[in-house]
């Protein structure tokens, strides 16, 4: 079995604060044996900690991934090999299926955080997407997890989960047991039997995200002359 965090972010993240190294040590201390690093429109995080685990030696299985600025709303791919620029949600699709790598809705329905409408999406584009993202911990509403679970079922579509982590506290909130496998690729991610858990994270860790992006605002304006 395999336990996996598929949303997470750390400080290559705007609004984030979180080291890879405690990211990588909250997996560990949460018994997860698989975690996405998915910053936004950004790899570097997910490529550190994968160095970060092999230098530790740890038994825990990174995932390359990224959460994806698009038109129609935010989207997961994981197993990608190089970044992927934000833009239309057609032209982000394209990239990654030539990638290989898996797409995900992430955090349908919660509108306020830029979640894809997936009941309005055209038809050629919901085909390209393999999963939704049916329990996001960081989602302040019940219900909005709720209706990206019934879409998702009514779709057959993946079910996926995360925590949407952007401090170490928050890492394994939310995850996807994996059965019959030892370790996750893209066919696994979509076809493998899947259990989810976790609960909901308190409102209050929206504070890590706002302190974060204040942070590294005040940082950038204060920044000495010759130092970019």
């Amino acid at each position: 079995m395999i336990k996996a965090d598929l949303h997470t972010h750390t400080i290559f993240s705007k609004d984030s604060l979180s080291r890879v190294g405690d990211v990588i040590d909250a997996a560990a201390k949460a018994g997860l044996s698989a975690i996405a690093i998915t910053d936004h429109d950004s790899i570097e995080g997910a490529l550190e900690a994968q160095r970060v685990a092999r230098r530790r030696n740890l038994p825990l299985q990174v995932i390359l991934g990224e959460e994806v600025r698009t038109d129609k709303g935010d989207l997961l791919v994981y197993f990608v090999k190089k970044r992927i620029a934000p833009g239309k949600l057609g032209g982000v699709l394209a990239e990654a299926k030539r990638q290989g790598a898996v797409c995900c809705a992430a955090h349908p329905y919660d509108f306020a955080r830029h979640g894809i409408a997936l009941g309005k999406l055209p038809a050629p584009l919901l085909a390209k997407i393999g999963c939704v993202e049916v329990f996001n911990a960081r989602v302040p509403m019940p219900s909005q997890n709720a209706r990206a679970m019934a879409f998702a079922l009514r779709n057959r579509l993946a079910l996926l989960a995360g925590s949407d982590a952007h401090h170490p506290s928050e890492v394994g909130a939310a995850y996807v047991e994996f059965y019959g496998v030892s370790a996750l690729d893209a066919a696994s991610l979509v076809g493998a039997h899947r259990k989810i858990g976790g609960k909901s994270s308190s409102p209050f860790v929206r504070f890590y995200s706002r302190y974060a992006v204040l942070r590294k605002k005040l940082a950038g304006l204060f920044r000495p002359r010759g130092m970019d």
